[in-house]
């Protein structure tokens, strides 16, 4: 099925030939069609569909680009642009169905993704994001990194020691820029 944003998101596109976010194109579109803002009333749900919206016009302009005009759409979240062939690399020149993006683009490419994606699944994989963000990583190593030895500290507990251990180890005080990132990591697990 063809997206009736596709012309409309190759037109922002070529406006800016240094490339741009896919928040970038959200918020053009978002100021061009109103109606793309009453997707779904609830937000999350809204912000999903807007997303794949999004996500599939690129890849179909993506495919037809490259097949019929000699340009490749270089598609990544920080950054959208395009190319001519004679400027990409062999490396990015991989067919799609070879490179890593492969899934996403199929995911993005299928319409039942888009008609079967309620508010419970996009609850659903918010939390299963959250809840994979959170448990990476050891709890028993984020406390000893930090020095604390209380098992169940507060998180007050926890910014004050990661404050004091910061000033000490910070690179521009003469620490190492390595313990300092480690005590990041480790105050990131926590607080969360």
């Amino acid at each position: 099925m063809k997206n009736p944003l596709v012309g409309l998101i190759l037109a922002v596109i070529k406006n800016h030939p240094n490339g741009m976010s896919e928040f970038d194109i959200l918020k053009e579109l978002r100021d061009q069609l109103p109606e793309f803002k009453m997707l779904a009333e609830d937000a999350n749900l809204l912000l999903f569909r807007q997303h794949f919206l999004i996500m599939n016009a690129l890849y179909q302009l993506q495919s037809s680009l490259w097949q019929e005009d000699n340009l490749m759409l270089s598609i990544c979240s920080t950054r959208i642009h395009l190319l001519r062939k004679n400027q990409v690399q062999l490396s990015e020149a991989t067919t799609l169905s070879n490179s890593v993006d492969a899934k996403l683009a199929a995911y993005y490419l299928d319409w039942d993704e888009y008609e079967k994606t309620d508010i419970d699944e996009v609850s659903r994989l918010l939390n299963s994001f959250y809840k994979g963000i959170s448990l990476n990583g050891d709890r028993d190593a984020a406390l000893k990194t930090l020095e604390i030895n209380d098992s169940n500290p507060s998180k007050t507990d926890i910014k004050q020691q990661y404050r004091k251990l910061a000033q000490q180890h910070h690179p521009d005080r003469g620490g190492d820029q390595d313990v300092f990132i480690d005590l990041r990591q480790a105050y990131e697990y926590l607080i969360f």
